[in-house]
């Protein structure tokens, strides 16, 4: 049995008292809400999210098991940050192999794309869940998720999955000052959704489109941009940058002929820049 959380992180929460009560107040409700249990499967994307309820899972509960699940909507670049930040922090760490395309309620891509996707991830992480003989499945949605179009939080009630964060009110930006105290990499990681994010309600989605967009903004990425999202417009591809990103606009026309080679005519760049959710606008 693991000790208590005060025992195990009683320096961090010293630290975090001094930077803010409040807060100091929210982890120690989200340790208490992960030792309810004394074990968990935790829905792990390599994220800032699932990244925090991954490593105190592992420190806190007898056994946490941390699946990934390997699909086309999640970029090889996530795929492998998971894999190095489990490798890391010793944690019981599993790739399983899914294909959210072989739901073709998923594939014409309409206003519950998001509540098809989650809601037969967690039926297969249920499954494993009892197999392994654990109590429950954490789910990485935060406060602020609450304050979105969230079809996928229907899935999570549905399948008696646990959100552990929201539960202790934590949003991003205390979920990165808890991360930045236990001296955790993805504090200030960049948000990354799956890149099924990227298309417009009702455009289908396939395969050759996801593959064209995580290339895409891979090629961005690569000129030392953060926060990218290349949004699927047919032939146009629209994308937004971060708003604290310093834009080089000729480095940027250099990549128009490798991103039409993707198989887009014509390439925007959203002067608004990156938000969540723009799609939903």
């Amino acid at each position: 049995m693991t000790g208590h959380w005060q025992d195990i992180f009683s320096k961090e929460h010293n630290i975090l008292m001094e930077i803010d009560t409040k807060l100091a107040s929210k982890f120690a409700k989200l340790c208490e809400v992960i030792q309810n249990h004394k074990s968990a499967l935790v829905a792990f994307s390599g994220g800032t999210d699932s990244a925090l309820l991954a490593f105190l899972g592992n420190k806190l509960l007898d056994r946490c098991l941390c699946i990934t699940a390997d699909s086309p909507t999640i970029s090889k670049k996530e795929l492998s940050d998971a894999s190095a930040f489990a490798s890391l922090h010793n944690l019981e760490f599993r790739i399983i192999q899914r294909n959210e395309l072989d739901n073709q309620l998923f594939c014409v891509n309409d206003t519950e794309r998001c509540f098809y996707c989650k809601d037969d991830l967690l039926k297969l992480l249920a499954g494993l869940m009892n197999k392994e003989n654990l109590e429950a499945i954490f789910d990485g949605s935060n406060f602020d998720d609450l304050g979105d179009f969230r079809p996928g939080r229907r899935a999570v009630e549905l399948n008696n999955a646990e959100s552990p964060l929201m539960e202790a009110k934590l949003g991003k930006p205390d979920i990165r000052l808890i991360s930045k105290s236990l001296g955790l990499s993805t504090w200030e990681k960049p948000q990354m959704a799956c890149l099924a994010s990227r298309f417009p309600y009702g455009t289908g989605i396939d395969e050759d489109k996801l593959a064209s967009i995580e290339k895409a903004e891979g090629l961005v990425r690569n000129l030392g941009y953060r926060d990218v999202r290349i949004r699927y417009h047919g032939d146009i591809a629209r994308i937004e940058l971060g708003k604290d990103e310093q834009i080089d606009l000729n480095e940027l026309r250099k990549l128009v002929p490798d991103i039409k080679k993707l198989g887009f005519k014509y390439i925007a760049l959203d002067m608004e820049g990156y938000r969540t959710g723009s799609l939903n606008e």
